[in-house]
C-alpha cells in the first residue's frame, strides 16, 4: 500500500515540476523580449504584413506552450484515466510544442534584432 503512496507523491512532484517549468517557459519570452512586445503593441495596425511579422512569433510561442499543457496534465496517469494520453499522441504534442516554441523564440530574436537596428 505504501508503494502507491510513494508513486502518487512522485507523480504529484513531477506534475508540479512540469507545471513550474511550463510557467517559466511561458513567462520567459515576455520578460526577455519586453521591448519588442511594447514596440509591437504601441504601433498596432491591422495589416497582413504587420500582423504576420509583429505578432506571428508570439502566436507560435503561445501555440508551443499550449501544446505542452496536455503533456503536463497526462504525466504519470494510468491508462484508464480520463486525462491519460497514448504515448504516441503525447510524443506528438511534445514535438509540436517544442517546434512551435523554438521557432517562435528564434523569430522573436530576429524581430528584436531588426527592430533595434531602426
Amino acid at each position: 500500500m505504501e508503494q502507491h503512496v510513494v508513486t502518487g507523491a512522485r507523480a504529484c512532484k513531477r506534475r508540479i515540476g512540469a507545471s513550474v517549468a511550463l510557467a517559466v517557459f511561458c513567462a520567459l519570452p515576455f520578460v526577455v523580449f519586453q521591448a519588442t512586445l511594447q514596440d509591437a503593441a504601441t504601433k498596432f495596425r491591422v495589416e497582413f504584413n504587420y500582423l504576420l511579422s509583429g505578432w506571428g512569433p508570439w502566436m507560435l510561442v503561445s501555440a508551443g506552450v499550449l501544446c505542452f499543457v496536455p503533456v503536463v496534465v497526462s504525466i504519470e496517469r494510468s491508462a484508464y484515466s480520463r486525462w491519460a494520453l497514448a504515448p504516441t499522441i503525447r510524443r506528438a504534442y511534445e514535438i509540436w510544442g517544442a517546434t512551435f516554441y523554438l521557432l517562435g523564440v528564434l523569430l522573436l530574436t530576429q524581430t528584436a534584432q531588426i527592430s533595434s537596428a531602426f
